[in-house]
């Protein structure tokens, strides 16, 4: 059993603060499910702008449509 809150596939939006006051955001996909590192659940996200993916805590992102999708079996959270 999974403990991502998000599916493959889904559109979410990412916010990562590094630095006070800095912040990168955007539209991206899940395009994989990673390990938990740490105990927080994991992505490799993708955005159509970019050439590259890169990894995201659960944290870091919010469902694009409200809602969150269980990663098993998709069912409605």
């Amino acid at each position: 059993m999974s403990d991502h809150l998000f599916a493959c596939g889904q559109h979410v939006s990412f916010t990562d603060r590094r630095f006070t006051g800095a912040a990168w955001s955007g539209a991206f996909v899940i395009a994989e499910l990673l390990p938990s590192g740490g105990g927080v659940p994991r992505y490799r996200i993708k955005s159509s702008g970019e050439a590259y993916s890169r990894a995201a805590y659960e944290h870091q992102l919010a469902a694009e449509t409200g809602t969150r999708l269980r990663a098993r079996g998709g069912a409605l959270a």
